[in-house]
């Protein structure tokens, strides 16, 4: 990793870490439940993807994290947004299969915070 990006990224991390020990959820039960959760899924995710090369796809992850930082603190819930099928396209019914178009659109479609998602297995 260059070394502006590893400052950025380290900062990134910190930022989070920082919310995770301040977080207040709405209801006050959840707090604890919450702040588990900011921490392990970044711990996760930064994990998963230190192996990562380029400079362009290291700050697109830069990105979906300030983003998904940026959402959770306007949203109040540490959890990722639910991402609804794009405008003008048909869902999969009866187990027949996605045409490509389908597929082209839902892929382009995806917002930025939610790509590490796409990811996981």
């Amino acid at each position: 990793m260059a070394n502006p990006l590893r400052s950025q990224v380290l900062s990134l991390y910190r930022r989070v870490l920082r919310l995770a020990r301040t977080w207040e959820a709405q209801d006050v039960r959840d707090t604890e439940l919450e702040r588990k959760y900011i921490t392990d899924e970044a711990q996760k995710l930064f994990r998963r993807n230190q192996d990562i090369i380029g400079e362009e796809n290291i700050r697109q992850h830069i990105v979906e994290g300030e983003s998904r930082l940026e959402i959770g603190l306007h949203y109040k819930s540490p959890y990722p947004r639910p991402v609804h099928m794009p405008p003008n396209t048909i869902t999969m019914r009866d187990g027949k299969a996605w045409g490509q178009g389908n597929l082209r659109r839902q892929k382009t479609s995806r917002p930025i915070y939610v790509k590490s998602l796409d990811d996981e297995t």
